[in-house]
């Protein structure tokens, strides 16, 4: 992988470095229908639960104790504890609300927090939401559980209890460990909170440990990154998610009050830091999974990719395919029976409606059989790197190069330049195309000049 990195050019990263979708959905949310749909998200609910399969469940705590100012996370910066009970009353009563329309005691494979700032909750509390899920649900023996965690504000006891509850995969925001950097995103976190949580979790026995970095952050460098990179090695976490930092000032009002452009690095910058990234995980021993994501050889997702068992969902690549996935929570995103909904993002009015046992879905979608088509193929782009058109030709029933003609055109201009390996048979993202996935997946997306106006972070 280093060595093909310098066929990297300039002019490349220049012409496709561009705003577009991260792809954790197709259809992408901008193009989801608004309103209100209760009686659609139901009906979908209650033909889910003829399924015999197992569901992931997702729950979104959003409380934080300190605004980061590069985070576009749907949160709620509060240290006041009734707003806590209030949004759990209204977790419980959503819960209790998806589990009667499904009709039946549901199983469940994978239960995960995010946020937000799930150890944001105390014990009492966190051990309610535990509860809620086992009083409306069973949870497979070896059913995967994980959550997102702050070194800042998580404590021992906490993973303990953690632990206890069933949870062994954690996912710890680090983003980046240069104390200039930190003071310029609002996060100060010392090297030693990081060692300590991570340290304390691989202890007790969580399985899989994940840390958070991002690069493109104000004031960062190659030089301060690959420090970073350097401690992070030291503590060699069992994943890497390694994400570009989106600066939107339009969408986020803290990236325009609190992040000043001209600290940003230059584009330039930001690409060497990128480059420079790959080149010192792959040193390091790391298998690059997807786009930004990265893993020891011995991880699960590193097993899954190597044996195309791989698959992506929005809360990142899994090894569980196939799975209907409900969220609950604040802004929270279900996808299931060919269809998405996404709860309202408004604290005050989730927790109002939820607690009149209102169903809180205001965005959704339902696929059509071209949405399908291309959604398959997005994520087994996004997933293998490349896909079998031969495949996809007898799944769907379609002449690929003719029902894609357009799409055509762009795949012989990638190949051209590099991106990609094209037959009659096969679309193969070469090392250099792997850096551009996004870009790649672009010309199959039916949708995106109807969200052309949406603001999307660049590609690299």
């Amino acid at each position: 992988m280093t060595a093909d990195l310098l066929a990297v050019t300039p002019e490349i990263i220049q012409r496709y470095n561009r705003p577009g979708p991260r792809y954790t959905s197709y259809p992408t949310v901008p193009v989801w229908s608004e309103g209100y749909f209760s009686e659609d998200y139901a009906a979908c609910l209650q033909k889910e639960g003829l399924n015999e399969k197992p569901i992931s469940l997702y729950l979104h705590i959003p409380f934080c104790r300190q605004l980061c100012t590069f985070c576009g996370c749907n949160k709620n910066i509060t240290n006041n504890q009734e707003i806590v009970e209030r949004y759990l009353d209204a977790l419980d009563q959503e819960i209790a609300g998806v589990a009667k329309l499904l009709g039946v005691r549901k199983k469940i494979a994978q239960v995960h927090f995010g946020g937000g700032t799930p150890t944001y909750l105390n014990h009492s509390q966190l051990r309610r939401v535990v509860e809620m899920i086992h009083s409306c649900f069973d949870v497979h023996e070896d059913g995967e559980w994980a959550l997102e965690a702050d070194p800042r504000v998580t404590t021992n006891k906490q993973l303990e209890l953690l632990y206890g509850f069933g949870f062994r995969r954690i996912s710890f925001g680090v983003q980046d460990l240069d104390p200039a950097i930190q003071q310029a995103i609002n996060r100060n976190q010392t090297v030693e909170q990081s060692w300590r949580t991570l340290e304390t979790a691989r202890n007790l026995g969580y399985k899989s440990i994940n840390m958070d970095l991002i690069y493109g952050l104000p004031l960062q460098t190659r030089q301060s990154f690959r420090k970073t990179l350097e401690e992070v090695y030291k503590m060699r976490p069992d994943r890497l998610a390694i994400y570009s930092f989106a600066y939107l000032p339009g969408m986020f009002k803290t990236h325009k009050r609190a992040i000043r452009e001209k600290d940003l690095p230059s584009p330039e910058e930001k690409i060497a830091i990128y480059l420079e990234t790959i080149r010192f995980l792959d040193e390091a021993g790391y298998v690059m999974i997807g786009m930004d994501h990265y893993a020891l050889p011995t991880d699960e997702l590193a097993l899954a990719a190597k044996n195309r068992t791989l698959h992506r969902n929005f809360m990142g690549y899994t090894t569980l395919h196939n799975m209907a996935q409900i969220g609950v929570g604040v802004s929270a995103i279900s996808d299931f029976g060919d269809s998405y909904w996404q709860n309202t993002k408004e604290i005050d009015q989730y927790m109002n409606e939820a607690t009149e046992k209102k169903l809180i879905p205001r965005k959704g979608m339902i696929l059509d059989e071209e949405d399908l088509l291309r959604r398959d193929i997005i994520e087994t782009l996004m997933c293998h790197g490349e896909i079998s058109i031969t495949d996809f030709e007898t799944r769907y029933k379609i002449e690929f190069q003719d029902h894609f003609s357009q799409v055509w055109k762009k795949l012989e201009q990638f190949k051209q330049e590099g991106l990609v390996n094209l037959s009659l048979e096969k679309i193969e993202l070469t090392p250099v195309g792997i850096l551009f996935t996004r870009n790649l997946a672009m010309p199959f997306d039916r949708y995106l000049e109807e969200s052309a106006n949406q603001h999307f972070s660049k590609t690299v």
